[in-house]
């Protein structure tokens, strides 16, 4: 047989309780790694996995997120599927609380995160850390200003941090998923075409990837799924 990916290496996982997270929890566990997953609350029923070290933060308390890098090994991986989604609306009719409220928790999520992976692993002189985009972030119709936005600027986040890692054993990249095939979407839009949604095991592989050692050549992609 051969040897496991992540064999002897620690992966975090952010978002460790939504579907997407609960799912890639799962693919490294399978593939050796000792995974840390970190939510706001720890997950419940078949999302939370036996031999998972599981940590309740939120991530946009910046204080508590340093001290739980600071306690933990330094990861191998981390990898970050924070986020949430705001209807679509015109910007007539923009709320500027929904706009604030997405760019939190889409894009600073996001940056807190990679303030606090990149300092552990600049000092490990190694790492992987992937993110979580959305196709939505260069579309430029359908009236999902807010979330399209906060997505972008993931986009530009990895692309920077990327940057300034370069020329190091460390880098940033992100997975840019379409609608992805989760029982909530499903209810959210129940006459969609569920069939031709990605499916989260499918997806797995292309955050595997970006967090393996054989990714090391690849530094500020977005790769769609």
């Amino acid at each position: 047989m051969p040897d496991k990916r992540f064999a002897d290496r620690t992966v975090m996982v952010v978002g460790a309780a939504g579907a997407l997270g609960a799912g890639l929890v799962s693919a490294f566990t399978a593939e050796g790694a000792t995974v840390i997953g970190v939510d706001q609350s720890v997950p419940t029923g078949d999302r939370h996995l036996d031999g998972v070290r599981y940590q309740a933060v939120n991530v946009l308390d910046d204080t508590r997120l340093a001290m739980l890098f600071d306690e933990v090994p330094v990861p191998w991986a981390v990898v970050n599927t924070v986020g949430g989604f705001a209807g679509h609306t015109p910007l007539t009719e923009l709320d500027p609380a929904v706009l604030t409220g997405q760019l939190e928790l889409n894009l600073a999520s996001a940056a807190l995160v990679t303030k606090h992976a990149l300092r552990r692993m600049i000092t490990a002189r190694r790492g992987r850390l992937v993110h979580t985009a959305s196709r939505a972030a260069v579309a430029t119709h359908g009236s999902g200003f807010a979330y399209s936005v906060s997505k972008l600027g993931v986009l530009h986040l990895v692309t920077m941090a990327a940057e300034e890692v370069r020329g190091t054993e460390i880098t940033v990249n992100c997975v840019v998923p379409s609608i992805i095939d989760t029982p909530a979407n499903r209810s959210a839009m129940p006459g969609a075409d569920h069939a031709s949604w990605p499916k989260i095991p499918d997806i797995a592989q292309a955050y595997l990837f970006l967090a393996s050692p054989a990714a090391h050549l690849v530094s500020g992609a977005a790769v769609p799924v």
